[in-house]
């Protein structure tokens, strides 16, 4: 099994990076957040999981020890796979998630796309008692995602991806448009404009 992966960051995609070691290219699978702290063409240290089932193997991997170590706990549970799994970190910081499992804000962890509340439930209960206390945690209140802010930047969010864009791409967009003022359907489209002008 690889348990690290070092070299240079050939390219960032939405939701993955393709590093460069000793000439051979990496696809690694990747969240939000690492995907925010990487920079092209500098060189990265990627803790690594390898996904191996039937006839797939993926890499999915992160910059920190803690953030692949909760990714490892979440696809623990049952119904959570490694893509529902990197769904909820590029949702939220590490810390965040151990936030919301250790308050059992169920609602919270249901905003993350593709995870349901029956999920969001199940992945409380099981992972309560193995991400740590409260009194352990510091939370940066500067890294809020969009599923923080509101219910209607969150609904935004899900609509979009219910479209058939990338949690990343989407909440690139979004970061980018004034909500004052408009309706969900009008931030949509502008969304919509804005995203179609990028590809």
């Amino acid at each position: 099994m690889i348990s690290y992966i070092k070299g240079e960051v050939i390219k960032k995609g939405l939701d993955y990076i393709v590093l460069d070691n000793n000439g051979i290219g990496y696809y690694i699978n990747t969240s939000f957040s690492t995907l925010n702290k990487i920079i092209e063409g500098n060189h990265a240290l990627i803790q690594i999981y390898m996904h191996i089932r039937e006839d797939v193997i993926a890499l999915y991997g992160f910059l920190t020890a803690d953030e692949i170590e909760l990714f490892k706990k979440l696809i623990s549970v049952n119904g959570v796979g490694p893509k529902a799994g990197l769904s909820v970190l590029s949702t939220y910081e590490a810390n965040t998630v151990k936030e919301i499992i250790l308050k059992d804000d169920a609602a919270r962890m249901a905003k993350v796309p593709g995870i349901g509340k029956k999920t969001a439930s199940k992945i409380i209960l099981e992972l309560k008692d193995k991400v740590g206390t409260l009194q352990n945690l510091t939370i940066n209140e500067e890294e809020v995602t969009i599923s923080q802010l509101d219910s209607e930047a969150s609904d935004v969010l899900n609509a979009l991806i219910a479209l058939g864009f990338n949690s990343y791409e989407a909440k690139k967009t979004l970061d980018r448009i004034d909500f004052a003022g408009k309706t969900e359907n009008e931030i949509i489209k502008e969304a919509l404009k804005n995203i179609n002008r990028q590809v």
